[in-house]
């Protein structure tokens, strides 16, 4: 009896410590108040595919595309076609040849497999398309007799707090997009090309729209831009590295701290002259429409998205007319 006894004064005990333990876990604060680092086990092989030689010091045009999921590119094709008609929708299939992309996206979830291929509808996740598409129609547009490189790398769903940055330093996702880089504007370099980074287009945020991270943002920005730039040195155009960033949206999906978010991407943009921002927001790009009757609340639609693309188009074109002063 005296041992039965004894075990339920244990079981009583431990029974009194769990619970304990239960209640000071539900008072404490969850961890995204805390700091904390990520390092992600990212695949930085990258098979090369050169392109065709050229005469030697041919210059080039390369335009850097970087994000998280709508830089990725997950808006229908479907829609695509429904809005622009059938004969602009069959220019965006035939694609365009003058501005190639060599893409990874998602950790190789989907890539141009190392090749700079014509931008087309392709470039993206499947059955979709992504910023490319419209970049790719202005920069034909307004360089005709040029050919233009693209080069997209994003990881979608990923912060620039924990994974683009690992506390303030270069992270996991940033060594990697810089292996793919460099490796292939090496690669253009081989073949002939002059090729020089005029500009880099930044669609990310929506990962880092807590409170905590959000407070963070502007400063993390900086430090990135301020890495990008350095490491890019041996291959920047004359002037320097625009680093053209859009807004992200206002949609359920980006509360609750996307003001603050777009707040930091805006005192980030008058730090400097080669910073270039536009709102997403005041130009009036939903998410809100598309699929019919179960709206992707986190991409943009459609038209939309090819706003986005052809906004940093237009942006990197002034770009250069800055640099050259027109």
């Amino acid at each position: 009896m005296r041992k039965l006894w004894k075990y339920c004064l244990v079981f009583c005990l431990l029974l009194s410590f769990v619970l304990l333990c239960a209640c000071q876990q539900s008072s404490m604060p969850e961890q995204e108040t805390e700091d904390f680092t990520v390092w992600l086990n990212m695949n930085t092989e990258y098979p090369e595919q050169q392109p065709s030689s050229v005469q030697e010091g041919t210059p080039a045009k390369v335009i850097i595309l970087i994000g998280q999921s709508n830089a990725t590119g997950c808006s229908l094709n479907s829609y695509l076609q429904a809005h622009v008609g059938e004969e602009q929708f069959a220019v965006y299939e035939q694609g365009y040849d003058s501005v190639r992309i060599n893409y990874c996206l998602d950790d190789h979830k989907y890539s141009s497999g190392g090749a700079f291929v014509k931008t087309d509808l392709t470039c993206a996740a499947e059955g979709c398309f992504g910023p490319e598409l419209g970049m790719a129609e202005v920069l034909s547009a307004a360089y005709p007799d040029e050919q233009v490189f693209l080069l997209k790398y994003s990881m979608s769903g990923y912060s620039l707090h924990h994974h683009w940055l690992c506390g303030g330093q270069r992270g996991s996702i940033y060594e990697a997009f810089m292996g793919f880089a460099k490796t292939y504007l090496q690669t253009l370099r081989d073949a002939g090309y002059d090729a020089r980074v005029g500009a880099v287009c930044w669609m990310q945020g929506e990962s880092d729209t807590t409170d905590f991270k959000a407070a963070q943002y502007l400063e993390n920005q900086s430090a990135f831009a301020a890495y990008l730039r350095e490491d890019l040195t041996d291959y920047a155009e004359e002037g320097g590295i625009y680093f053209i960033d859009a807004g992200i949206s206002n949609s359920p999906y980006c509360e609750p701290a996307y003001p603050a978010i777009n707040e930091a991407k805006v005192q980030f943009a008058q730090q400097s002259e080669l910073n270039l921002y536009f709102s997403t927001i005041d130009a009036g790009y939903t998410v809100h429409k598309e699929p019919e009757g179960e709206p992707d609340w986190g991409h943009y639609d459609a038209e939309s998205e090819l706003e986005l693309g052809r906004t940093f188009g237009k942006l990197v074109v002034q770009s250069y007319q800055n640099r050259n002063h027109e």
